[in-house]
């Protein structure tokens, strides 16, 4: 009976935790990779990381994985500040579109590729539906075989569109000022989207679809600390009198079963996983989506987290361990 009370008071307190507050205090990044480009596209994942952003990795995604992520990541763009999509693909033209092409795409004929390729405006759109909006950066990488008649290697940024976020366009002999520029912002207090993209636009073999309206803060300025909330305090059961044949002390309280470990998860809110992926990944134990979701990802960080205090890596949190993540 003791131990489920305290199940319930730990769901009501970590459930308690404000969403509001989570929703747009958070960056969020789509980083894909297609053919030769991981290792371009993991250095730019480290250094949005750096920054504060949370990253969704994909490599050589197929067509349907592709558009599955892209739907996830606009999802997690609606709940955020801010957000960068980066690209290190094979792209085309077709009819005054550009696609991306994902991994196995096959253009026998020109029309293939509204089956086979991904609009860059899907991108575009999806990176402008977070609060300050976003923006595209992509490395186009060269197609080696021969393209159907009406098809054209893509170069150079697209035209810009209303409701859509910028598109950057380098070529690949431009990434080392890419990621150089990347790198130096991650070192700064305030790294603006805007006026990252404009230091790059003036980069040779670079070009540009147009420049944030307004300003879009990847990191924002430090603020003054506000005084941290007074604790919750957990109801403690009034004494009782202790009759003669009651020992001295409490029997310590046994471990938690699986079950309860498992139900203990479900119970929790998806604000109160939200704050616990974010002190995961702050203690450096999580590196994907701030999103509310214990997936696998969620689940080896846990087991990271608990071998560093010695403890049986579960990958489901006990009590304790709820309440050290949860402070």
């Amino acid at each position: 009976m003791t131990a489920r009370l305290v199940f319930m008071i730990l769901g009501l307190i970590l459930g308690a935790l404000p969403a509001a507050a989570q929703q747009f205090d958070r960056v969020v990044a789509l980083v894909v990779s297609v053919g030769t480009g991981a290792a371009r596209a993991d250095a730019v994942q480290t250094q949005l990381q750096l920054m504060g952003v949370e990253t969704l990795r994909s490599v050589d995604p197929n067509n349907s994985e592709l558009r599955s992520i892209l739907t996830r990541f606009a999802r997690e763009a609606a709940n955020s500040r801010a957000t960068v999509v980066y690209i290190d693909a094979p792209a085309v033209n077709f009819e005054g579109r550009s696609f991306v092409l994902p991994a196995g795409a096959k253009l026998d004929r020109s029309t293939d590729i509204f089956t086979q390729g991904i609009p860059i405006n899907a991108f575009s759109r999806s990176s402008a539906q977070a609060e300050q909006g976003g923006a595209v950066v992509m490395t186009a990488v060269d197609i080696r075989s021969e393209l159907a008649s009406g098809l054209s290697v893509m170069k150079s940024a697209p035209e810009g569109t209303p409701g859509s976020g910028s598109v950057l366009v380098a070529d690949v002999s431009a990434f080392g000022p890419v990621i150089a520029n990347l790198s130096a912002a991650a070192t700064q207090p305030q790294v603006e989207l805007g006026a990252l993209l404009r230091r790059l636009s003036v980069v040779d073999n670079v070009s540009i679809s147009s420049f944030p309206a307004n300003p879009i803060n990847l990191r924002e300025p430090p603020q003054q600390a506000e005084a941290a909330p007074a604790p919750v305090a957990i109801p403690q059961a009034e004494p009782q009198p202790e009759t003669a044949s009651e020992a001295p002390e409490a029997a310590a309280a046994p471990a938690e079963t699986p079950e309860e470990l498992t139900l203990l998860e479900q119970q929790l809110s998806r604000a109160a996983k939200r704050a616990i992926q974010r002190k995961l990944r702050d203690l450096g134990f999580y590196q994907g989506l701030v999103d509310g979701v214990f997936g696998p990802q969620t689940h080896d960080a846990i087991k990271a987290f608990q071998k560093g205090r010695s403890a049986e890596p579960t990958g489901l949190l006990n009590r304790r361990q709820l309440l050290e993540l949860s402070a």
